[in-house]
C-alpha cells in the first residue's frame, strides 16, 4: 500500500462512523485533495466500502467486514509477505486452490482467502458449511523453510495459534476438541484441516496446507439444520470489536513467524476440555465409549477403555464425539 493510500486508510478508520469532507482530510494529512480522492477511488478498489455525501465528506463503513489485503498487511510482522496473499469472494475450496497452486511451485507463506465456499471440505471429506459471515483461508507451506521436528503436529500448531490468536485479539479462551476443532461455550467456532503433497517417486513431503474456517460474523440461521445446535459464532453482526483483518493478520503472524516449539504438545492439552471425560469414538466398524486421558508427542489422543486398558486413536481413522458423562 502506498503511504498516501496508507494515510488516508488510517484516518477513516480512526474516524470510523463520521464523514470527513476530503478537504479536511487534505488539511489533516498534509496532502492535495485530489491526491485524497486518488487514495479513495484506490481503496474502493481494494474492497473497502467508502460512502460519500457531497456536504459532508467520506466516511469508512462496516471495516470490520471487510478482508482486503491492505487491511491485513497494517498488522502483519515485518517477515509476513502480504504481497503472497490472494483475496476471492468465492472460491469452491480455499485448501483445493492453495493445493493446486502448491503443486505449480507457489511459495512459503502463501495465503488463499474467500469470503465464502462451495464445496470446502473436512476431515474425510466432509462437508464444511462456509456461509458468509466466515473467514475462509489457507497457508502453504514448505518444509525447507520450517524448523519443525515432527510434521505430525502441524494441526495441533495451527489450533495454538488460532487460540492464541483469538486469546490477544478478542479475549476470548477456545478449548480445542481433538483434532481439529475449536470451541468457545459448548458451540463450535473454528475448523482446521492439514494436508500434504509429496513426491509420487520419492515419497518427500513437498508442501503442506493448513485450512482455516472461523465462523467470525456468521448468521447461524444460513448453517444447515443438523448444525445450527453445535455451530456458533465470535460475534453477531454489528457487534464486532476488531475487524477480519486484525484476526486474518494475528493467525498468519502466529503461523508463519514461529516456529513449531517443543511444548507444542503442552500447549495443545492445556486447551483441551475434554481431557479426563468420557467420550464417544466413531469408527467404520462401531462406535464405542472411552474416556480421553492424553495426548502423546506425535499429537494422538490416548483414551481408556471401560476395562482399564489405553488405547491411542489415530485421526485418519477415528472421530470423537463428546458426550455427557
Amino acid at each position: 500500500m502506498t503511504d498516501t493510500k496508507s494515510l488516508v486508510l488510517n484516518y477513516l478508520e480512526d474516524n470510523s462512523g463520521r464523514f470527513s469532507s476530503g478537504e479536511v482530510i487534505a488539511k489533516e494529512l498534509k496532502l492535495s485533495r485530489n491526491s485524497v480522492w486518488k487514495a479513495i477511488e484506490s481503496l474502493r478498489r481494494e474492497g473497502y466500502i467508502i460512502n460519500a455525501s457531497p456536504r459532508r465528506g467520506y466516511s469508512l463503513s462496516a471495516p470490520a467486514d471487510n478482508i482486503t489485503i491492505s487491511g491485513i498487511a497494517k498488522y502483519l510482522s515485518p517477515d509476513v509477505d502480504s504481497e503472497l496473499i490472494t483475496i476471492y469472494d468465492e472460491l469452491e475450496s480455499t485448501n483445493k486452490t492453495a493445493r493446486s497452486m502448491a503443486s505449480f511451485d507457489a511459495p512459503h507463506g502463501s495465503v488463499i482467502i474467500s469470503k465464502t465456499q462451495t464445496g470446502g471440505t473436512g476431515r474425510k471429506k466432509r462437508h464444511f458449511s462456509s456461509p458468509k459471515g466466515g473467514i475462509y483461508m489457507s497457508i502453504i507451506l514448505r518444509p525447507e523453510k520450517m524448523n519443525i521436528f515432527d510434521y505430525s503436529l502441524i494441526t495441533p500448531f495451527a489450533g495454538v495459534c488460532v487460540c492464541k490468536a483469538l486469546e490477544s485479539a478478542i479475549g476470548v479462551f477456545p478449548s480445542i476438541k481433538w483434532l481439529n476443532d475449536l470451541y468457545i461455550d459448548d458451540k463450535k467456532i473454528c475448523g482446521i484441516l492439514s494436508e500434504a503433497g509429496t513426491d509420487f517417486d520419492t515419497g518427500e513431503l513437498q508442501y503442506i496446507v493448513i485450512g482455516i474456517g472461523i465462523n467470525f460474523n456468521s448468521d447461524i440461521n444460513e448453517f444447515p439444520p443438523d448444525l445450527r445446535k453445535t455451530a456458533g459464532s465470535l460475534f453477531e453482526k454489528g457487534a464486532e470489536t476488531i475487524s477480519k483483518d486484525r484476526l486474518i493478520a494475528d493467525i498468519l503472524n502466529n503461523i508463519l513467524t514461529n516456529d513449531v516449539p517443543d511444548c507444542i504438545v503442552e500447549e495443545y492439552k492445556s486447551r483441551m476440555k475434554m481431557l479426563g471425560s468420557p467420550i464417544r469414538v466413531i469408527t467404520t466398524n462401531g462406535n464405542y465409549e472411552a474416556k480421553a486421558i492424553d495426548v502423546n508427542e506425535k499429537g494422538k489422543l490416548i483414551v481408556e477403555l471401560p476395562d482399564k486398558t489405553t488405547k491411542i486413536l489415530s485421526s485418519e481413522d477415528v472421530s470423537t464425539k463428546s458426550i455427557k458423562p
